[in-house]
Parts: structure tokens; C-alpha cells; sequence
């Protein structure tokens, strides 16, 4: 009994973590379909309002960045505040603007399911994750945590958490480049360019993935330990 108690604290732990995940992804998704998701923060009306940032934009041909209206540099002698800020700064100092983010109304269905589905792909598959890491303890806790079938639990939440949210994220990438290429007139020059520079590769999900995977592969070592050993007795 002693050697179940820490891996209950363990299950209670989990288990709280995935209601809580499952109430907040909830949330978010019945929000995206009550509203098109993005009106409670943009202060927009529109239900079917897709926003994505879109860095590609800066690729497309014609685009004001290419030729940039003239600046007003400031006076040495007296510092002034730059446009668009609320406040003064020091001589030479001047004001970046983020990458642009585009909003469009009105958008097909097909669009809707794009912008949409882009948005929680990632966050599904941390909850798959989530759900198969507490199934896994369960197992733990039942068999002591030596089985194959632990094993198995372990590979799979690695796989999950390293495979899915790198696929998960790219899909995310492709569908902010092909919605931005909706939102322009032009043609993307280089889109395989963009996805490259703005694929956020979910670094701390995939160590943890393959940190499981070799997990599950000492806990294998010890299972068939377990075995001999049983088999020997």
C-alpha cells in the first residue's frame, strides 16, 4: 500500500490538471463557436471574423514595406516623441512595429473550419496527451508500475506529446500561410520560405516526448527484469 500512496497523489494530481484543461479548452471552443472566436478580444461584432498574424504578408509583391514612406528623424536637440507612441524618447531612438495581423469578415465555411481547427489543433492533442498520461498511471498504480503495458503508455504519451505537437504546429504554420494568402491580392512569393521561418517548433513538448520514449524504454529494461526474475523464483 505504502508504494501506491505517492503515485495516487500523482493520479489525484493529473486528474485535477485534466479537469481543469478539459473546463478552459471548453471554454475556448464553445467561445470559437458562439462568436468566431476572436470578437471578445478584438472588440469586433462580426461572427465570422478570421484574424491570423500573418508575417508572410511582408513576402507578398507590392507590399507598402517594400518601399516604406520617408521617417522623420528627430531633432538632436530636442527629443521628440516617435509616431504613434505615448511617450518621448531619446534622440536616435526609433519604433519597430510587429509583424501585421490581418482580420477578414464574412469567410466561407471552409475558411471557418481552416482558422478554426488551426487554432486548437495543438491544445487537442496535449489534452489526447493528458488523458492517455492518466490512463498510464492508473495502469502504474495497478500493476506497480512494471508492465509491458506501461511500457506501452509511456511510448505512446512520448509520441503523442513529440510527433503530434510538431505535426500539430506545422499545421498550424501551413494554415496561417495559406489564410494570409487568402487575405491578399497578390501571390506569396516563397511560401515554403515562410512556413520555415514561422514554424514555432514546440521545443518543450518535444523533449518531454522523447524523454518519455526513453523513459519507456528503462521501464521496459526493468519489466523484463521483473520477469526473469519472477520466472526464476
Amino acid at each position: 500500500m505504502s508504494r501506491a500512496y505517492p503515485l495516487t497523489r500523482t493520479l489525484i494530481v493529473v486528474r485535477v490538471l485534466l479537469a481543469l484543461y478539459v473546463v478552459v479548452l471548453a471554454y475556448e471552443i464553445g467561445h470559437a463557436i458562439l462568436t468566431g472566436g476572436e470578437n471578445a478580444y478584438s472588440g469586433q461584432s462580426a461572427f465570422s471574423l478570421v484574424c491570423v498574424d500573418a508575417p508572410a504578408a511582408t513576402q507578398v509583391e507590392g507590399n507598402v514595406l517594400e518601399n516604406p514612406p520617408p521617417v522623420k528623424k528627430p531633432r538632436e536637440e530636442k527629443p521628440e516623441p516617435a509616431e504613434d507612441s505615448f511617450f518621448p524618447v531619446e534622440p536616435g531612438v526609433e519604433f519597430f512595429h510587429p509583424l501585421p495581423q490581418m482580420c477578414k469578415d464574412d469567410s466561407s465555411p471552409a475558411i471557418q473550419a481552416l482558422y478554426q481547427s488551426s487554432r486548437f489543433a495543438t491544445a487537442l492533442v496535449v489534452l489526447t496527451a493528458i488523458i492517455q498520461l492518466e490512463r498510464l498511471i492508473t495502469r502504474a498504480r495497478r500493476e506497480s508500475g512494471f508492465d509491458e503495458a506501461v511500457v506501452r503508455g509511456l511510448r505512446v504519451t512520448g509520441l503523442i506529446l513529440g510527433v503530434g505537437t510538431l505535426v500539430s504546429s506545422l499545421y498550424e504554420t501551413l494554415a496561417e500561410i495559406a489564410l494570409t494568402d487568402w487575405m491578399v491580392p497578390g501571390r506569396l512569393r516563397a511560401p515554403w520560405d515562410s512556413v520555415i521561418i514561422g514554424w514555432d517548433v514546440p521545443w518543450a513538448f518535444l523533449i518531454a516526448g522523447i524523454g518519455l520514449t526513453v523513459l519507456s524504454k528503462v521501464v521496459g529494461v526493468g519489466a523484463r527484469m521483473r520477469e526473469e526474475l519472477e520466472g526464476t523464483v
